[in-house]
């Protein structure tokens, strides 16, 4: 499982870091081993600089006799090759006869069988090649020919191969640190830049959760050239949505009004003298549950597309005081509203003037002295609790004035649908409105509203 996953990220970043993590350690890798070999070929050139500089210095000093015996003038036993077994020796070859360092402490090279080298043979350079001394330790070779007193002479560099080898692991013991050190640079360096190159996609995530939410319209134009058609389509999306939305809801509120109304009148309407069976009363309370089934279900549809508006409590609630001041002028109320700036709910705006319009109406009509209207946030709803010190309600009523047509006081204007009418609208969206009596007089009536998710 955990494999599978290293293998097959499920994220854009997952995929972006895996590979250039790989790519990465794959690019130090090939680096390592190319500057490994290039330490190796600038250690085999001085190598074989050196061994040159002897073969020259023999060379030079090589005598050979008329009978052909072999001589070297001065000493040209120099460390290293005056260290018996060092690996650092040369030879002097002639017609059977030889001249050895002092290094080889009596002992001979056996020169290895060394490959056709036309180069070698024009240019005069020694050939390079590899062998082993009677010891059994591995040497490398340079080789040169030459003639001197008419007779064909072999001159032998040897040095051990340790000579070549150990300077390349010193020099690896510090590089492989260093790539390791470089590799580590690399994947902070990799982090940051999957981070910064994929932070436009996720500001667009969080503009989409805000649309979502509510609380935006639109996706605003990103930075990044890539993402700009395609923020233009969804937001083309999102405004073809909102005006179906826009439709459907008109559709939805023109026969929420068009029905209610003249549906709550005619069940009034249907008595016992006119509807002795109280079949007809059915069959409009049927059509009743028919308009809220469809209504609620309208509703929960476009709250669970996320596509339910976010209301601003405060300016509805400060609109509706302002018109009930308006009309309730002559009673000269004292007006208090404490309602949260950033409260918002996920209801239509029109919906939140109907419900809190005819629950202050209510207020206003019955209050003595003032009104007072706060708004609370509690966890993932939001209670307006809308109190007025009036003669308060009946406890035996308090159930019935929210059915349609109930009016407890016939000198009061209205039409007794206000509250009713309220409840059914406010439970579309999963909120309930209660009235309940203040123990010093007066009524307080709480709606609760779905807040607005984030």
């Amino acid at each position: 499982m955990i494999v599978s996953r290293i293998r097959r990220p499920k994220t854009i970043a997952g995929r972006l870091i895996a590979f250039s993590i790989f790519y990465a350690s794959a690019a130090l890798v090939v680096a390592c081993a190319v500057l490994a070999l290039i330490v190796a070929n600038v250690v085999r050139d001085q190598v074989d600089q050196r061994l040159s500089v002897q073969i020259e210095a023999v060379r030079s000093a090589m005598k050979v006799g008329a009978d052909g015996s072999l001589a070297v003038a001065g000493n040209l036993d120099g460390p290293p090759f005056d260290r018996p077994g060092s690996g650092w020796y040369w030879q002097v070859t002639s017609a059977g006869k030889r001249v050895t360092s002092r290094s080889l402490a009596g002992a001979s090279l056996s020169n290895p069988p060394q490959p056709f080298d036309w180069r070698s043979l024009l240019t005069g350079s020694p050939r390079s090649g590899d062998g082993r001394d009677g010891r059994g330790q591995g040497l490398h070779f340079l080789t040169s020919q030459s003639f001197a007193a008419g007779k064909e002479v072999e001159i032998i560099a040897t040095a051990p191969r340790s000579a070549l080898i150990r300077p390349v692991l010193r020099s690896l013991l510090l590089l492989v640190p260093a790539m390791l050190v470089l590799g580590g640079l690399l994947v902070v360096g990799i982090l940051l830049q999957v981070r910064y190159g994929l932070s436009p996609l996720r500001r667009l995530a969080e503009e989409l959760a805000d649309v979502s939410s509510g609380r935006a319209r639109e996706l605003n134009q990103p930075q990044a050239e890539e993402l700009r058609p395609l923020v233009g389509q969804i937001n083309r999306l999102l405004e073809q949505n909102q005006a179906r939305l826009a439709e459907t809801r008109l559709q939805f509120a023109n026969m929420a009004h068009g029905l209610k109304t003249p549906v709550a009148s005619l069940y009034l309407a249907l008595n016992d003298n006119a509807d002795p069976t109280g079949e007809a009363r059915r069959q409009v309370d049927r059509i009743d549950r028919q308009i809220k089934h469809h209504l609620g279900r309208a509703r929960a549809g476009v709250s669970a597309a996320g596509l339910a508006p976010a209301t601003q409590l405060r300016p509805c609630v400060g609109d509706i005081v302002a018109m009930m001041q308006k009309l309730y002028v002559d009673r000269h109320l004292l007006i208090t509203s404490d309602v949260e700036r950033t409260l918002t709910v996920a209801c239509a705006p029109e919906d939140v003037d109907e419900i809190l319009g005819a629950m202050i109406d209510n207020a206003f009509k019955w209050a003595k002295s003032s009104v007072r209207i706060n708004g609370r946030a509690d966890g993932g709803e939001i209670a307006i609790v809308i109190e007025d010190d009036g003669p308060g309600i009946d406890s035996d009523d308090i159930t019935e004035v929210m059915n349609p047509g109930v009016r407890l006081d016939e000198t009061v204007p209205g039409d007794g649908f206000g509250l009713s009418i309220a409840r059914e609208v406010c439970e579309l969206y999963g909120g309930r409105v209660t009235l309940i009596n203040l123990p010093e007089g007066g009524l307080s009536a709480t709606v609760v509203l779905p807040k607005t998710p984030g």
